[in-house]
């Protein structure tokens, strides 16, 4: 190799860094990531007050139809939050903080914030994830239940979706309840859940300051004034 070929391949290797470098971090950390996930999923409530024992399948209450309903919001880098809103009906022939008969229902609210492991398993059909967050618990005045009936809680889930396509994809989830009012008592209850999700997907990309006409600098159109010398005749 002459000088003239390695001083080519030498300029050929600096611009390709250049262009690697000049891409912000955020374009490359948000690539292929989503706006808005939506979902629907059938529940099942533990509510029996024995909690060691998470999950006792005879003691499970659920539904047919779907009773959850949930929405989800990108952040950054793997981070998203999300709002639930749903309910569920009581099997009276099941427990319910150790008494049999209890009627009515419990309705929530729960908010997270969630950490999804997506990126690291190479954005596959897998997308399992973490979460954190807190809520409201509202149940029925029936007298045989011993948990209150406004409670607040401090959530923590954990979950995984089964992407069978770039939008369609199966959600399922566990999460324990602490409820703030009588911590492990009759307050506190778990659910687990299967549902269905949709996303919508990023496709504009990030834009940086730098690709933003942000800073203009007006322009005025400038007069040459010429001096003029000596008296006129």
């Amino acid at each position: 190799m002459n000088n003239k070929q390695a001083l080519l391949f030498l300029f050929v290797l600096l611009a390709q860094a250049k262009l690697s470098f000049a891409q912000p971090d955020k374009m490359i950390t948000n690539r292929d990531n989503y706006f808005w996930q939506f979902g629907i999923a059938w529940t099942a409530t533990d509510d029996d007050g024995k909690e060691l024992n998470p999950m006792p399948t005879e003691n499970l209450h659920g539904a047919i139809v779907p009773t959850r309903l949930y929405v989800d919001r990108y952040i950054y880098n793997g981070w998203s939050v999300e709002g639930v809103l749903g309910a569920q009906t009581y099997d009276s022939t099941k427990l319910v903080n150790d008494s049999v008969g209890v009627n009515g229902f419990l309705g929530y609210f729960d908010a997270a914030l969630k950490y999804s492991f997506y990126k690291q398993l190479g954005r596959g059909a897998l997308d399992p994830y973490l979460g954190a967050g807190a809520g409201f618990t509202i149940r029925n005045n029936d007298p045989r239940q011993s948990a209150p009936m406004l409670t607040p809680t401090v959530n923590l889930s954990a979950g995984c979706t089964f992407w069978l396509s770039k939008q369609m994809g199966l959600q399922a989830q566990g999460v324990y309840k602490f409820g703030l009012v009588d911590l492990l008592g009759a307050s506190s209850y778990s659910q687990y859940s299967l549902g269905v999700v949709y996303r919508i997907e990023k496709t504009d990309g990030y834009k940086s300051d730098f690709h933003k006409s942000k800073y203009k600098i007006p322009r005025k159109p400038s007069r040459i004034k010429i001096e003029k010398s000596g008296d006129e005749s």
